[in-house]
């Protein structure tokens, strides 16, 4: 055999060689498991994005990791808690300090600059939660568009069956809805909110919530009644902030509701008056604009709170505080970590 014949020889071997390790390689990587969650189920990568990593250049597969959608109570429609200050080069206050955001053993937390929509500071905003009585807020946004102040609704029994324990009106007395709103939104009466639901037809009420909150955007929102009172009421802390502008920019009279300490009501069924307060602690103190307390075992202590700070509105929603007294004091906490890091 000569030199050249035996060359080709050996580097047609060497060839085939190299293709049958390449087939078995590929066929060993085809054939091997995917990694798999508890349920036996593929699954992708993990991925936690930052802040408007999207908008930053983040490659769309990447981006898809973080889906919008809600879930059940407590689970994320984003797979992107995350926890301090937020990119506030677009807001209207200019930040001045670097204090690290108070940090609280809460389920979600929300700080915004409503002026121009931007977060300070939240925690885990797009967790869905039960509402408890910030569903309230919703409510009194349908009661002004639908009820004269000055129509009068009698307390049936079906609407004192929710909260028999209500303290402030009875069945059979007839009030006005302007004391009505007030009885609903100061001392979050039930029954309050289940008359003017009950009055205009409530599975048409509960519709038009349903629908508003569609039309506004609050996508992981869902009402289930006019109160709060069920569970099934859940929304978001960047929804609630939704609902929260609505409420600053077009009604401004639930704000005003919401501030105002107490307040004679009147049963025109047979002059009794009743004194009402509230039980908001912020009520009628300097720089409180309005808000909403909710509470349900479920969603143990909510707060929705909008402040007026250097001539501008803060908005600061507190989810799942561990009782009442925290859900005041955290929201204490958090205004004065504006004040001392943002004029």
């Amino acid at each position: 055999m000569t030199g050249g014949k035996s060359q080709k020889l050996v580097f047609l071997l060497l060839a085939a060689i190299v293709v049958l390790v390449a087939r078995i390689w590929y066929v060993d990587l085809s054939a091997a498991p995917q990694a798999q969650g508890a349920s036996g189920t593929a699954y992708a990568p993990h991925i936690v994005l930052g802040p408007g990593a999207a908008s930053l250049g983040a490659p769309a597969a990447i981006a898809s990791a973080n889906p919008v959608g809600g879930g059940p109570s407590g689970t994320p429609s984003s797979t992107t808690p995350y926890y301090g200050e937020m990119d506030t080069t677009a807001s209207v206050f200019q930040r001045v300090a670097t204090t690290a955001v108070p940090e609280f053993m809460r389920e979600e937390l929300l700080v915004r600059d409503i002026t121009n929509g931007v977060d300070l500071a939240d925690v885990d905003q797009n967790v869905r939660w039960p509402t408890a009585s910030l569903t309230k807020l919703m409510t009194a946004t349908l009661v002004l568009d639908h009820f004269s102040m000055d129509t009068r609704i009698t307390i049936t029994p079906q609407m004192m069956a929710v909260d028999p324990e209500e303290g402030h009106l009875v069945v059979n007395g007839t009030y006005s809805v302007y004391d009505l709103l007030h009885v609903m939104l100061m001392p979050s009466s039930n029954v309050a909110a289940e008359a003017f639901a009950d009055y205009y037809g409530r599975t048409q009420f509960l519709q038009e919530m349903n629908a508003r909150a569609k039309a506004w955007g609050m996508r992981d929102t869902y009402f289930d009644d006019p109160s709060g009172l069920s569970s099934a009421n859940e929304s978001t802390a960047h929804d609630l902030a939704i609902l929260a502008t609505h409420v600053y920019q077009s009604y401004p009279t639930i704000l005003q509701f919401t501030d105002t300490p107490d307040i004679v009501i009147a049963n025109y069924a047979n002059g009794v008056k009743t004194d009402v307060r509230s039980i908001n602690d912020f009520a009628g103190t300097p720089g409180f604009i309005g808000g909403k307390t909710g509470f349900i075992p479920e969603a143990k202590d909510n707060l929705l709170s909008l402040f007026r700070y250097d001539g501008n509105p803060v908005l600061i929603i507190v989810l799942g505080a561990g009782d009442t007294a925290e859900r005041f004091s955290d929201t204490t906490n958090l205004l004065d970590w504006v004040k001392m890091d943002y004029k």
